[in-house]
């Protein structure tokens, strides 16, 4: 059997099977081991020298883990939109606006912004300020795992073609299952609305996450240390590249 080939469940599972934890996430020493950067005991925990993790569970395990991680986000943004009576994305500019304006010297342009945001916020929702509150709290809850799977999804595609450019074997079902692994650490990052902790904590969960990934990505790819960390930073490079090249070809376009 090929070193990249994993598991395959049976197509029509039962439904004893479907409504199973480990249908939908693998066992919790799994991620633990990954937290360790024992990608071995992570995505092989049976021994077979083969991936047995599937992107079904990789899928799963983000969901979970993203949720988690918007506990504390949540009750902090309710807190903060209730006590306001309006929406949370309302109630964060004006508390941001409120901050800017009592840290830096009078300004016209800050005083005036401040004020605009703030009646902004302070209109009269169409539903109660409450309601309101509620349900954008838990709009913004339930898109953190969302936006975890979007980055997951999109900047593995890109990491993956890379990879099977530089001589990767391996499919791209066990490279996002393998690679899943490093939302793990992600948990600290919904600390950060703690305070004075909380963006220690968030800053030591995404390094963790980006070394896990480059750990993870090697061993799923097999991979040299270069080609490995060419795949990881070539599309960040990129992405990072062409608004700043389209920026500066529309201010010539203006100026010629």
């Amino acid at each position: 059997m090929s070193l990249q080939t994993h598991v395959t469940l049976p197509g029509h599972a039962g439904r004893e099977e479907w409504l199973s934890r480990g249908y939908w996430l693998p066992r919790l020493h799994q991620m633990l081991a990954a937290l360790r950067f024992d990608a071995a005991e992570a995505l092989d925990p049976f021994e077979r020298n083969v991936v047995t993790v599937s992107m079904r569970q990789g899928i799963g395990m983000i969901v979970v883990l993203g949720l988690i991680a918007g506990v504390v986000p949540l009750v902090a943004n309710l807190w903060l939109a209730i006590s306001l009576g309006t929406s949370v994305p309302l109630a964060q500019i004006a508390d941001t606006s409120t901050r800017l304006a009592q840290e830096y010297a009078p300004n016209v342009l800050v005083d005036m912004v401040t004020h605009t945001v703030q009646t902004i916020a302070g209109t009269e929702p169409r539903m109660p300020g409450v309601l309101a509150a509620i349900l954008s709290a838990l709009g913004v809850w339930l898109n953190t795992p969302l936006s975890w799977l979007a980055v997951w999804m999109i900047y593995g595609a890109s990491v993956m073609g890379l990879a099977r450019l530089m001589g990767a074997a391996n499919t791209l079902q066990v490279f996002y299952a393998g690679t899943s692994f490093a939302a793990v650490p992600l948990v600290l990052t919904g600390l950060t609305p703690i305070p004075l902790v909380g963006p220690v904590f968030g800053f030591a969960g995404s390094l963790w996450a980006v070394l896990l990934y480059y750990h993870l990505l090697r061993y799923v790819t097999r991979l040299d240390v270069g080609r490995a960390l060419l795949s990881m930073l070539l599309p960040i490079v990129v992405a990072a590249a062409v608004p700043t090249i389209v920026a500066a070809f529309v201010m010539l376009w203006l100026l010629f």
